[in-house]
């Protein structure tokens, strides 16, 4: 079965090696100069940064394999310290002054007032009726913003957090998470070189299947199977954003690109700083609870892993814009790296000037699953049931994780051929 892949991100990649091991014969269309979507890594001036994900907190068995990058996996080293700005103040996480601030007293309260979850909510909500005001307004600021640069408002308590809903279907979050039986702990990890060598390696064990700078202008049924680009194949991977797979299918679906373009994105802006260690700490990095930085996140990645930057140097990734303050991730480069150097001088006493600086924007970077989403994502496959052999992948649709756009085009590939 010949199968056209259109998207070569991780999820596109991992569908075409999953439709070549079950042996169909997979070809990949991607319109940018390299495959990976957002994962990818630039090497330059002895600063090693990431376009997007820096870490991945989940086991990729099967890409590591198909790859050949298993050795090249590393765990960060210590300290892992994390920080949280909070009331105009740099606080540890856990620390007292946190716990103090953010309402533990009530917080403990919890299993007299929890009712198991069957309604989808916000989930700011749903934590401050849980957790009160002050801790489930904290957990839901922090919750958000290092997964999906996300408002709490519009999240989904339960399909963004799908872990978090399972417990809350159940009552008590805090009785159910000591309940819970506990599951193998792989911690967080990357890859030696950066994680953009992850789709580098996957586009060489493709073969000559990925076409890169190919991009898809025309998709439409034909004769039981698929035209692209006036190619036939059997079968279509649409591994792509949502608003792209809406553009690709208006012609022949319309009521599925009604409904895909309904799916939101937060735009975001990442920013590299190489700047000299001296002035900065040691750790993981911060998340801004208050919402007056210009960073939703700031990580630390040459503190905890080798090779991310010169000897006596560190490199600093903030990670700005997304769902709350989206204005933020659009100001121009020089305003932008300003801002973040008043915001670095403010919390961390920060004074020198960056000697390296690298700007990537995504103007979607990250899905933002609102309350109901599954049930969305349900009727949108639905919507496109009855064409032939055409299946969904990627992040809008199963998860913004790489392991889970990785686990979405290989469930998709074995759909297809099963």
């Amino acid at each position: 079965m010949r199968v056209a892949v259109i998207g070569g991100g991780i999820a596109g990649l991992s569908a075409a090696h999953e439709l070549l091991r079950r042996g169909a014969d997979p070809v990949v269309f991607e319109a940018c100069a390299r495959a990976g979507g957002k994962v990818g890594t630039r090497n330059e001036r002895g600063y090693l940064s990431e376009d997007g994900p820096n870490f991945l907190a989940r086991p990729l068995d099967a890409l590591l394999d198909a790859s050949g990058l298993r050795p090249e996996v590393v765990t960060p080293r210590a300290p892992m310290t994390r920080w949280i700005h909070l009331d105009g103040r740099v606080l540890r996480a856990p620390g007292l002054s946190l716990l103090a601030r953010a309402g533990l007293g009530r917080a403990l309260l919890e299993p007299l007032f929890a009712k198991p979850l069957r309604d989808d909510m916000p989930l700011g909500e749903f934590l401050e009726r849980r957790l009160g005001r002050r801790a489930g307004g904290l957990a839901a600021t922090v919750m958000s913003a290092g997964v999906y640069a996300g408002d709490p408002a519009s999240l989904s308590a339960r399909d963004a957090f799908p872990s978090l809903g399972a417990l809350a279907e159940r009552g008590s979050l805090i009785v159910n998470a000591f309940r819970r039986p506990e599951a193998p702990r792989s911690g967080i990890w990357t890859l030696r070189r950066g994680l953009g060598t992850l789709a580098g390696a996957l586009v060489l064990a493709l073969g000559g299947r990925v076409r890169l700078g190919a991009r898809v202008g025309q998709l439409s049924p034909a004769q039981g199977g698929w035209s692209v680009q006036g190619e036939r194949f059997e079968g279509v991977v649409l591994a792509v954003p949502a608003a792209a797979a809406a553009d690709l299918t208006h012609g022949f679906a319309p009521k599925f690109a009604d409904a895909a373009r309904r799916f939101q994105s937060a735009p975001v802006t990442v920013v590299h700083l190489g700047l000299r260690q001296g002035g900065l700490p040691r750790g993981f990095g911060m998340i801004d609870a208050d919402g007056t930085l210009h960073a939703v996140g700031t990580l630390l990645p040459s503190s905890m892993l080798p090779g991310r930057a010169p000897e006596g140097r560190a490199l600093v990734t903030a990670i700005c814009g997304g769902a709350r303050h989206p204005e933020r991730a659009a100001l121009a480069d020089g305003a932008l790296v300003g801002a973040l150097m008043a915001d670095l001088r403010a919390t961390w006493g920060v004074r020198d000037a960056p000697e390296y600086v690298r700007v990537v924007r995504w103007e979607a970077a990250i899905p933002q699953y609102a309350p109901g989403h599954r049930q969305r994502v349900r009727e949108a496959r639905e919507l496109v049931a009855d064409l032939p052999r055409l299946e969904l992948a990627g992040a809008a649709w199963d998860g913004v994780g790489v392991p889970d756009v990785a686990r979405s085009g290989s469930e998709a590939a074995a759909r297809l051929v099963q």
